[in-house]
C-alpha cells in the first residue's frame, strides 16, 4: 500500500474483523425500524465481509493523486450495483440503501481519528481517501437504485395497462372491450392492438365497446375511439358502443362525428343484447326456452 495510506493499511489488515463487526452493528442499528424478514443478517454479514475485502484492495492501489478511477466492470462497483438493485426490488428506500455504505464511512472515520490523533496531516490524507472511495460507492448505490426502481415502475405500468384494457370473449364471435379510467395515446394504442388481435383470433362478427368507466370524454378520447372503431371495422366486425354519457355525445357532435356505422346503446346490458341479436342469439329465461 502507498506510504501515505499506511494507517488504512494497518486498520484493514490488523483490525478487519473488528471493523467488520462495527460495520454490521451500525447497519443493524440504522435498519432497526425494518421488519425482521426484510433482510437476512447472515447474508448481510457475508456480503459486508466481501465488500470490506474489496475495499481494502482499492486502498492498497489508491493513487497519490487522490482520485480513485473505476468502471462499471470493477468487482466492487458490480457488487454494490447488484446489492442496490436487490434492495430496490425488496422495497427499501434510497436512504436505507445508502446507509449500508455510509455506515462503513462512519466506522473507518472514527477508527482513523483514534489512530492518527497525533498526526493531523496523515489523518487528513487518509480521511480524504475514505471520503473519495465511499462517496463514489454511494453514488453507484443511488444510481443503481434509481435505475432499478424506474425499471420496476415501467414494468408495473405496462402490467397495469394490460390489466386495464382486457378484451373479453362474451360469446362465439362476440367480443367486449370495457374501458375504465383515463385514455391517453399509449393506452389507446395498446387496447386497439389487443382488440384487433382478438378480432382476428376469434373471428369476431360483433364488438361491444363500453365507455361507461371513462371519466373524461373529450376531443382526444373521441379521436382515439374513432381510430379504434375504424380499425375494428376494417377487420369486418360490427361495433356496438355503450355507456356514452351526455358530455361524450356533445363532444362527438361538436367534432361532426355521427357514427353512421356504429350502433350506440345507453347501457352495457342493452348493448350486449343488441350484439347477440346481430348473430341471431338472445337471452331468454330457462322455462321459456324449454316451451
Amino acid at each position: 500500500m502507498p506510504h501515505h495510506l499506511a494507517a488504512l493499511d494497518r486498520l484493514l489488515s490488523e483490525q478487519r474483523t473488528v471493523l467488520h463487526e462495527k460495520w454490521v452493528a451500525e447497519i443493524l442499528t440504522s435498519w432497526s425500524s425494518l421488519l425482521p424478514n426484510t433482510f437476512n443478517v447472515g447474508e448481510m454479514r457475508q456480503h459486508t465481509a466481501h465488500l470490506l475485502e474489496e475495499i481494502a484492495k482499492i486502498f492498497s492501489a489508491y493513487p497519490e493523486s487522490g482520485l480513485w478511477e473505476f468502471g462499471e466492470t470493477h468487482p466492487l462497483v458490480r457488487a454494490m450495483s447488484e446489492f442496490s438493485a436487490s434492495r430496490a426490488i425488496s422495497g427499501f428506500t434510497p436512504t436505507e440503501t445508502a446507509q449500508y455504505v455510509m455506515c462503513l464511512k462512519s466506522v473507518l472515520t472514527l477508527a482513523l481519528i483514534h489512530e492518527l490523533m497525533s498526526s493531523p496531516v496523515e489523518m487528513k490524507v487518509n480521511l480524504a481517501a475514505v471520503e473519495d472511495v465511499i462517496g463514489r460507492l454511494t453514488l453507484v448505490t443511488f444510481s443503481a437504485f434509481v435505475e432499478t426502481r424506474e425499471r420496476v415502475i415501467l414494468q408495473q405500468s405496462a402490467s397495469l395497462v394490460e390489466l386495464s384494457t382486457p378484451v373479453i370473449r362474451l360469446w362465439d364471435h362476440v367480443l367486449l372491450l370495457p374501458l375504465v379510467g383515463v385514455i391517453d395515446t399509449a393506452r389507446a394504442r395498446k387496447f386497439t392492438e389487443n382488440l384487433l388481435e382478438a378480432i382476428t383470433r376469434y373471428e369476431a362478427s360483433v364488438t361491444v365497446i363500453d365507455v361507461t368507466g371513462v371519466p373524461i370524454f373529450d376531443i382526444s378520447v373521441a379521436r382515439h375511439l374513432m381510430k379504434t372503431v375504424d380499425a375494428a371495422q376494417l377487420l369486418g366486425t360490427r361495433v356496438v358502443m355503450t355507456g356514452l354519457n351526455p358530455e361524450g355525445a356533445l363532444t362527438l357532435t361538436k367534432l361532426g362525428i355521427s357514427l353512421p356505422n356504429v350502433i350506440t346503446r345507453a347501457t352495457l346490458r342493452s348493448g350486449v343484447a343488441e350484439a347477440l341479436s346481430l348473430i341471431n342469439r338472445r337471452i331468454v329465461p330457462v322455462a321459456s326456452s324449454r316451451s
